[in-house]
């Protein structure tokens, strides 16, 4: 299995880029022999169906890359090094790791919990796991996307990545939970270090004028894959949408509901409102 899919427009090219780092569900046998837990859980950790949401894109000039491995097995928009050295049975690296917050709560480049907090693995797993992973997965997926981005940056004197993302509803976290204070979309730009607030503006603007309730940089700023990638200062913006699942589909089920094509077809829609203003942007 390769660890990613790029979709390239048949016609014009533009420097945009949709990414969807965890819509994949390929989960490898080695890893199933490994895990004490319903393998179908580990798919409500992903962003399912968010690569379908954005596969239409390419009609306008924009580029999109899929990551096919399951988030819970490498999480790519992590640092390489947000690793918890206690998953392991030997840390002679372990100086090297970064325990970041998420680390700890289970959810570091390798997951430990999955979306409910059961604990993953049967038991610890081997030093070599981290390279092999490593090796599969995360450095192909971030040297084919750095490659592209440094593509369409040369090419066009600047890149636009949208890295597409999904958030529980309120109400699938706690059915006692109301969802209506909950915002449709977050926003982030890593509060304006990682893509231009005009061009933060302009998707804002877009998605607030189709009736979407939209919030900015809470609870979600933008995580590695903004941070590594967005310069905004060297005409290289990222920027991170975050979509209220309930959206686009049932929670329980994860199969698209009546608000899936509606979604779909505004993405697309972003797409094409994008190409048509990039020389009013000044990127």
């Amino acid at each position: 299995m390769k660890a990613y899919s790029i979709s390239i427009p048949d016609g014009r090219q533009n420097g945009i880029l949709f990414n969807s780092p965890h819509s994949g569900t390929f989960l490898p046998e080695r890893f199933l022999k490994q895990i004490a837990i319903d393998p179908d859980l580990l798919l409500y950790s992903g962003d399912i169906l968010v690569d379908r949401l954005i596969q239409d894109t390419p009609l306008f000039g924009a580029t999109v890359f899929i990551n096919h491995f399951a988030r819970i097995y490498v999480d790519t928009s992590r640092s390489a090094r947000e690793i918890d050295p206690d998953m392991f049975w030997t840390r002679r690296h372990a100086d090297n790791f970064d325990r970041s917050g998420k680390v700890a709560r289970g959810f570091g480049l390798f997951s430990r919990k999955s979306y409910n907090g059961q604990d993953i693995y049967a038991r610890k797993l081997d030093e070599s796991e981290i390279a092999h992973r490593l090796d599969q997965v995360y450095h192909p997926v971030h040297r084919a996307l750095s490659r592209l981005l440094g593509q369409l940056h040369h090419r066009h004197g600047f890149y636009i990545l949208i890295d597409c993302h999904s958030m529980p509803s309120y109400g699938f976290i706690n059915p006692g939970l109301s969802g209506s204070q909950q915002p449709d979309l977050v926003i982030g730009n890593c509060f304006g270090a990682s893509c231009s607030e005009n061009l933060t503006r302009q998707v804002a603007n877009f998605f607030l004028n189709h009736g979407l309730k939209v919030v900015h940089n809470t609870p979600y700023a933008g995580g590695f894959n903004s941070r590594e990638y967005g310069r905004p200062e060297q005409h290289r913006h990222a920027l991170q949408l975050e979509f209220n699942r309930a959206l686009y589909m049932d929670e329980k089920t994860l199969k698209p509901n009546e608000g899936f094509l509606p979604l779909q077809a505004l993405l697309t829609g972003l797409g094409e409102n994008l190409d048509k203003k990039l020389s009013q942007l000044d990127l």
